[in-house]
């Protein structure tokens, strides 16, 4: 029916209207016509941009939105061409506008270099975008594939508004499934690498665990126990480096030397447990210019035998230690202790087998524990090698740190991704799958623990924990704010 010229009036320029006589109201879009290559045909796109209620018109919040981030876009991409007289960098604008960009952009931006092997011109669902979602899904813990189209179908009112590209239609778990089985794993892990870079706050030492996770439900007849991902993962800023699957607990040994290279290790120290105490890793990491701090046991046999007899050597007078405060943990008063000799008192024949032992220390860690129900008490010693030099002036404490964080690559991510992701019960037979539904897990994983670190830092108050944090998360809005705020920390700090 004709409109009433009142109405047009009202409307921005360039716009159409279309009246909705059950919520008795105009809604007011702007439109047009692309050429859609699945279909070989012309399809009108209707943009929103708000509507006319008795008399009066309202942008929708949407449309504000779309036009906020692109203003922002704007103001970033002059102020970049334009440097500071005083600094040469950019100016304060760009400074602070540039980050919202990119923490909107930063996961399309990354997955438009991911090789895609669909013919093109039959491409529905691109790449990036799908990849946008996955990740956007993840921080709140909707990793399957029908937890991600079930989001993408709620999310994708908003997508639209910020991205004039998104698709119109809504994707099937299988699809989403079927492009998740589709990239190979090196490319999948060269895009979580641009993806985390920025996130990596630069530390004065930094510690990284090397440890391997079972995903149980991933059994196969070559890995009864499920599949393993070994991973590479910097305690300080809470994420993961890198990830590499493998088809058993055994198939760590081989691996974790070849994952050094490509990695910024230099000035970090690497700490492993047992399995991974192997002199191929030890040469590869000093070679990386990384230190090692790896744990000894009886699989070492040789090497353990020495190392015990070193510190039981009541002739042996250069030991320093370091005691901390007690600390109750899990129900048990805890009190941990270490001890360190020079790695020269294990002799030429040992010193000669570890690159850089000679020059470093050999460790003995102790935790007495009492349990406070029932009173009994336990001490547990655990020996290790590493290149931090002895003749540092707080040796002990650098070993104590290094043995200390170790474990945070088990309470940081692997008990979060068991418990919060529920990725134990991931239950898949394809091995790219599994690969890149892992490391969309680690990711979100990283993402929150950096929430929790800026939120400390701007209060005195405890940080909420992840699993509110991934409550809070549960809209592609919120989701996309939360990485804005990630990156717009990582380029101020």
């Amino acid at each position: 029916m004709p409109v009433d010229q009142k109405i047009l009036k009202l409307i921005p320029e360039g716009c159409r209207v279309n009246w909705n006589a059950t919520n008795k109201r105009y809604y007011v879009f702007k439109s047009k016509y692309v050429y859609d290559p699945s279909k070989k045909r012309g399809k009108e796109i209707r943009t929103q941009v708000g509507v006319v209620v008795d008399g009066k018109f309202q942008f929708s919040k949407s449309y504000l939105l779309k036009q906020q981030v692109k203003e922002l876009k704007e103001t970033a991409a002059k102020a970049a061409e334009k440097p500071s007289a005083r600094t040469g960098k950019q100016t304060a604008a760009a400074a602070e506008t540039k980050p919202v960009s990119d923490g909107v952009k930063a996961v399309p931006d990354s997955a438009s270099k991911v090789k895609d092997s669909r013919q093109q011109s039959r491409v529905v669902y691109p790449l990036d975008y799908v990849y946008l979602v996955s990740l956007l899904a993840s921080l709140s813990g909707q990793t399957s594939c029908v937890q991600i189209a079930d989001f993408w179908a709620s999310s994708r009112p908003a997508l639209e508004a910020l991205f004039d590209d998104f698709p119109r239609e809504n994707i099937s778990h299988d699809t989403v499934r079927r492009l998740l089985m589709l990239i190979d794993p090196d490319e999948f892990a060269s895009f979580y690498k641009r993806l985390v870079t920025p996130l990596l706050d630069q530390y004065l030492s930094r510690v990284a665990a090397v440890d391997g996770q079972a995903v149980r439900a991933s059994r196969t007849e070559k890995a009864a126990s499920g599949r393993f991902a070994l991973t590479f993962h910097d305690t300080e800023n809470g994420v993961a480096l890198c990830q590499k699957v493998v088809s058993g607990k055994e198939n760590e040994i081989t691996h974790a030397a070849s994952m050094v290279e490509g990695l910024d290790l230099s000035g970090c120290v690497v700490t492993a447990d047992a399995m991974n105490t192997q002199r191929s890793f030890a040469k590869s990491l000093v070679e990386a210019g990384a230190d090692y701090c790896l744990a000894v046991r009886e699989n070492q046999k040789t090497l353990w035998h020495d190392i015990r007899m070193a510190f039981l050597d009541v002739t042996e007078t250069r030991a320093r230690s370091w005691t901390g405060d007690a600390a109750l943990e899990h129900g048990r008063l805890e009190r941990r202790s270490v001890r360190v000799l020079p790695g020269s008192v294990l002799g030429p024949a040992q010193c000669g087998h570890w690159i850089g032992l000679e020059e470093g220390c050999i460790v003995a860690a102790v935790t007495e524990s009492t349990d406070k129900k029932t009173g009994r008490e336990s001490s547990q010693e655990r020996y290790f090698i590493t290149t931090l030099r002895w003749d540092s002036r707080l040796i002990a404490e650098q070993a104590a740190r290094a043995v200390r964080r170790h474990r945070g690559v088990e309470n940081e991510l692997h008990y979060v991704l068991d418990v919060d992701f529920q990725q134990d019960r991931t239950q898949c037979k394809n091995a790219n799958y599994l690969y890149n539904r892992v490391l969309l897990n680690k990711f979100a994983v990283g993402v929150l623990n950096k929430l929790q670190n800026e939120e400390s830092k701007e209060s005195a108050a405890e940080p909420t924990n992840k699993k509110r944090w991934m409550n809070k998360l549960r809209s592609a809005q919120t989701a996309l704010d939360a990485l804005a705020r990630v990156y717009q920390a990582a380029v101020h700090a």
